[in-house]
């Protein structure tokens, strides 16, 4: 038996990533179409008979919570809201994309749970703030949903970055993140990404800001919201690793949104109570 062969350089596997689906690059052009409607959304995802089914599933579940049956793919995209299809159409493509990955150093419905309550809470929070600001909670919700997804690139391309981080993490008993190599992060795997699939501004500064809220110029309050939607989900118990130590709470982050952190424990307990909803989702993503 031969010796290990050493693992693939970090920048040139990350330049390696899988081309995005074409009816996502479609959803993504409707979306950007302020005149764009509900049946334009449609017309794409009737393109992938396997993602409208679930679209339509999704819209029968327990997350919608609606008595009666959802049985127009349209009524589901008009019930779910544009956006969030969009979101999940996008995240069904990521891991279509990395499918072929049969190792990961952490249990994906782990992931799963962490990332769609971080989504959850994210829209709960910029809910109770759209009372009196300019908040898009699909957006917030979608966000908190990718927030972590380059810790799915990482686990796919570099697995063997992610356990050590993961491993230091628990020996040395201090948050995940803080263990990691800036420049073989997750953050910084997770803003590759979205450059690589043109994801938009806001999104890509989540995904590289979500743990330095106050190095975000131009999207603060949305960073800001995932930043702290992340770390109640963390509190509640919902973390990618075992016995994950929480990150803490940036105070500016906090004063952004101005909600004081018991307030945001409450919120965050809220929003993740309902599991049928949760394992809604994690069926949506896992099945």
């Amino acid at each position: 038996m031969g010796p290990k062969k050493p693992p693939v350089p970090f920048s040139l596997a990350i330049n390696n990533l899988p081309s995005l689906a074409p009816v996502i690059s479609k959803l993504s052009a409707v979306l950007a179409d302020p005149a764009s409607s509900a049946q334009d959304i449609v017309k794409i995802l009737k393109l992938d008979p396997a993602l409208a089914g679930k679209v339509l599933r999704l819209a029968n579940s327990a997350y919608v919570g609606i008595p009666n049956t959802i049985s127009s793919l349209k009524n589901a995209v008009v019930l779910l809201g544009q956006k969030r299809v969009h979101s999940l159409a996008l995240t069904t493509s990521i891991l279509s994309a990395f499918k072929s990955r049969k190792s990961l150093p952490f249990v994906l419905e782990h992931f799963w749970r962490h990332s769609i309550s971080t989504g959850l809470v994210a829209e709960a929070i910029s809910k109770y703030l759209r009372r009196y600001l300019s908040i898009d909670s699909d957006e917030a919700f979608s966000a908190g949903l990718l927030h972590d997804i380059g810790k799915l690139v990482l686990g796919c391309y570099q697995e063997e970055l992610l356990a050590s981080a993961a491993q230091s993490s628990a020996l040395d008993k201090v948050p995940f993140y803080l263990t990691e190599n800036p420049e073989t992060s997750h953050t910084y795997a997770g803003g590759i990404l979205a450059q690589h699939w043109n994801f938009p501004a806001d999104l890509t500064d989540v995904l590289e800001r979500h743990h330095s809220p106050g190095k975000s110029a131009d999207h603060k309050q949305l960073v800001s919201i995932v930043h702290v939607s992340d770390i109640m989900v963390h509190m509640v118990g919902f973390s990618t690793f075992p016995a994950e130590i929480s990150p803490k709470l940036d105070n500016d982050a906090v004063a952004t949104i101005k909600l004081q952190p018991e307030h945001l424990r409450v919120i965050a307990t809220e929003a993740v109570q309902n599991e049928k909803a949760i394992e809604s989702f994690i069926n949506f993503f896992v099945d």
